[in-house]
Order: C-alpha cells, then structure tokens, then sequence
C-alpha cells in the first residue's frame, strides 16, 4: 500500500469513528471477503445504534447492500424489527426497480422504431452490469445518452408519447419552462446539457442528456468521445449499447466530482464498476483522462473507491494520487465529511460547491471558463425570477451575479 493511503490508515485507527459507519463501509459492497466478514462480525456485536445507522445508509443511498449483506453475513445479530425493515425496503426496492426497467425497455424500443443510437446509464443499466443484480442498487430517473444532432428530435418524440419537460428544482421554474414556445424552448435546450422530462401516466421520469457534464466542465461537454468508444452489452433481453469500461470509470469519476461525493453510493459505484471490468486497461484510462483534462476528477475517483471500499487500483494509479497534493487534500477533506458528518462539512452551497469544481478543473482557462458559465450566463432560475421582454434578455446577464452576491449574503 503506498504511503499517502498508509499514513491515512494509521490516522483513522487512531480516532473515535463510529462503529455504525465502519459497518456500513463494511457493507457497502456487492462482495465480502473474509476481511470484511470477520470485522463485520465484530463490529455488529458492538453498542450499534440502529436508528443512525439506516439514517445514514438510507442518506447515502445504500440500505438495499446493507440489507444485502447483514442478512447474508450475521442476521441473527440484527434486531428482528431493524432486519423487518430492511427486508420490507429491499423488496420495495426490487418491485420499483423492476418496473422502471420495463419501462426502459418500451422507451429504448421507441428509440429503435425511430433509428435514434442511444445509451441508457446509470439506472438498472448500471445496477445489472456493476452490482449484478438491479435490487441492489436505488435510482430514481432513467438516464439517457442521445448525440446533439438529435436531441431536439428526441424530445419531439418523446412529447408525443406523453412526456413533458420540467424542471427539476422548483414548480415556479417548472412553470416557467412549460410557458415558453417551442422555438424558446428548443432554443433553450440547445444550449443545455440535459432535458428533464416526465410521465406522468406512465409514472416515470427522464434525463435525456446530450452532454455527460454541464457547459461549466467544457471537456466534457462534446460527447464524441464516448460514441466513438462503445460497447454492446445484454439487457432484459435486449442488445443495447453502453460506455466501454475505461470512459464508464471516467464518467463516474466526473458524476461524482460534479456532485462532490457527498454521498457514498456514488464511490459504490466507481467501486463496483472496476471490480465489475477486470479487463480495463488502465494505460488507455489514463491517456483518456488527460486528453479531457480529467485527471483530478479521474484521480480524486479513484483515491475515494481504493481507500474507503478497496477497490484495486494500480500502483502507477496510486503513485499518481500521492503526487498530486490537490487530489490528497480533497481526498482527505471528503473522508472526515464522511467519517465525521455535519451540516457545515458538506458542500451544500453553491459557493462551496463552486470552489470544490475549481480545484478539480486543472487548467486555468477552463477555471475561465466555469467562472464565465457559473456566475454569468443565465440559467432557468434567473429567466424565473422576472420575465423580461426580447428587447431587454441582455439584462438577465447583470441579473444572474446579482441574484448570486445576494443569495451568498443572505446564507
């Protein structure tokens, strides 16, 4: 083990963390070796307060793996309601991800009537071919991959068949989405990197994205790359497109970053996904990566699956996190959050999360040039706030750092 994680370690066993988030660390995984068997084993018959420890795997969005492995490894240790609970969750868990995944499945064959490619991830689609089993995982939208080219039909298509935007963060918003034409709308959207859409017959929701990242993270933007790079896999029976292993790592990687890894499920998943492609190949991860300019986001990934759910990582991998001292200190700055939670320690406000994305981005323009997105260009929430006519559109420019200097102060 090198010495950045070695010296981690030796820190860790000398502080009081809680023996509720050691198990849950144990258990956040679709394997258990005889390491994690026997320490599960010895921390389960420890003073476990039950009530934090759902709270937490239920906020980390990983209940389904801790029900997965307490009733696998040690139930009879488990309180009988605490294990209740946990089964009833799990099943739940497994009927809404079982008809989500029917319904992905009619959705993919309307792209396939219509000669549309498409990459569904995330979802079932990550939960099948990572976890090995879709009730492991939770998810909540279905996510898909169309190239730009045919985003706008996309949505058209969609729209016919009962779907409609929205937005996903207030109703005012929302509101303020379904009242533009069509043209605002196209317009709109074609300067953005996702479209939220819903169903509100079939009860389903939708992120059809043209980009893996907002305009903020410019690298990432184009999505040439990934098309240029796939694979076909297996799915309810159907042959369906999907990221080759190494832009798979890269692209949850950036998910993560672009979120912080404010919540465990996300380092899961980076975990899984390398024990799932014992075929990556590692030198080709890393040309990748560079070419995007994504090597702290790639490396951060990394740095948090290795140590926290002993995801193997090569050596060059790992002599390259202790070389990077930005990677260390937000590596070190994420394991207290998680070891130690409070409401301060989280990047929960758009300046923190903002200054957390600029120490991932490693090249001054492109810094430029998410400080040029974040703070100037308008979004929804802007638009939102006061309608203005044509004419006067420029001013939302002057709008967007206002309303963010004022939010700041106000917080």
């Amino acid at each position: 083990m090198n010495k950045v994680f070695l010296e981690k370690e030796i820190q860790y066993q000398n502080t009081d963390i809680r023996p509720e988030i050691q198990l849950l660390l144990c258990c956040t995984r679709t394997f258990i070796n005889e390491k994690n068997r026997k320490r599960i084993k010895i921390l389960i018959q420890e003073d476990i307060d039950w009530k934090y420890l759902l709270e937490i795997a239920y906020w980390h969005r990983v209940l389904p793996l801790l029900f997965f492995n307490l009733s696998k490894t040690c139930p009879q240790f488990v309180p009988k309601d605490v294990l209740n609970y946990l089964q009833r969750y799990y099943f739940a868990n497994t009927q809404r991800s079982l008809f989500k995944s029917s319904k992905l499945v009619k959705i993919l064959n309307i792209f396939e009537e219509n000669a549309i490619p498409v990459i569904p991830f995330k979802g079932p689609v990550l939960a099948a071919a990572t976890y090995g089993d879709i009730a492991r995982r939770t998810f909540g939208d279905l996510d898909l991959l169309v190239h730009r080219k045919d985003f706008l039909k996309t949505k058209e298509i969609l729209m016919a068949q009962g779907f409609e935007p929205y937005a996903d963060s207030n109703e005012k918003e929302a509101a303020y989405l379904k009242s533009l034409t069509i043209q605002e709308q196209n317009a709109y959207l074609r300067s953005h990197w996702e479209l939220h859409l819903k169903n509100p017959k079939e009860q389903i929701t939708l992120d059809v994205h043209q980009g893996i990242l907002s305009k903020q993270f410019s690298a990432t933007y184009n999505t040439e790359w990934i098309w240029e790079d796939t694979k076909v896999i297996s799915f309810a029976d159907k042959q369906i497109l999907s990221f080759s292993a190494e832009n798979l790592i890269i692209i949850l990687c950036s998910q993560g970053g672009k979120d912080c890894w404010r919540s465990l499920n996300r380092i899961c998943d980076l975990a899984e996904a390398i024990r799932a492609h014992s075929e990556v190949n590692w030198e080709k991860l890393w040309e990748g990566a560079t070419k995007l300019r994504m090597r702290r986001m790639l490396l951060l990934g990394l740095s948090l699956a290795h140590e926290l759910l002993d995801a193997e990582v090569p050596e060059t991998i790992i002599q390259k996190i202790a070389d990077e001292p930005v990677v260390k200190s937000l590596h070190s700055q994420i394991i207290m959050q998680f070891y130690y939670p409070t409401a301060d320690s989280l990047p929960n406000s758009q300046l923190k999360i903002a200054l957390f994305h600029l120490k991932l981005i490693e090249y001054p323009w492109d810094k430029t040039y998410y400080c040029y997105e974040h703070i100037v260009v308008p979004t929804i929430a802007d638009r939102s706030f006061v309608h203005l006519p044509k004419f006067l559109s420029f001013l939302y420019y002057l709008i967007r750092p206002i309303r963010l200097m004022t939010a700041h102060i106000i917080k």
